[in-house]
């Protein structure tokens, strides 16, 4: 429950595209800011809901192949 309210508000601070390897440094701190959590209890939720894998490549380049559109759809 925790963690779909915490994806709620990432979702809502996702920034517009385009999108490059700051997106996700920018977005985190954004997220980190309005959330309070940092290192793993930040990341790991963000990584599942996107990827589905709590291991994989870095996310900074992974983001933007995956797009806002449908970044959007898997954080929800």
């Amino acid at each position: 429950e925790e963690d779909h309210a915490f994806l709620a508000e990432a979702r809502a601070l996702l920034p517009a595209e385009p999108w490059d390897l700051t997106t996700w440094k920018v977005w985190t701190e954004a997220v980190k800011s309005a959330t309070g959590r940092k290192g793993k209890p930040l990341f790991m939720p963000l990584r599942l809901a996107l990827t589905g894998l709590d291991h994989g490549p870095e996310l900074a380049q992974l983001l933007p192949l995956i797009g806002r559109e449908r970044a959007l759809e898997r954080l929800e």
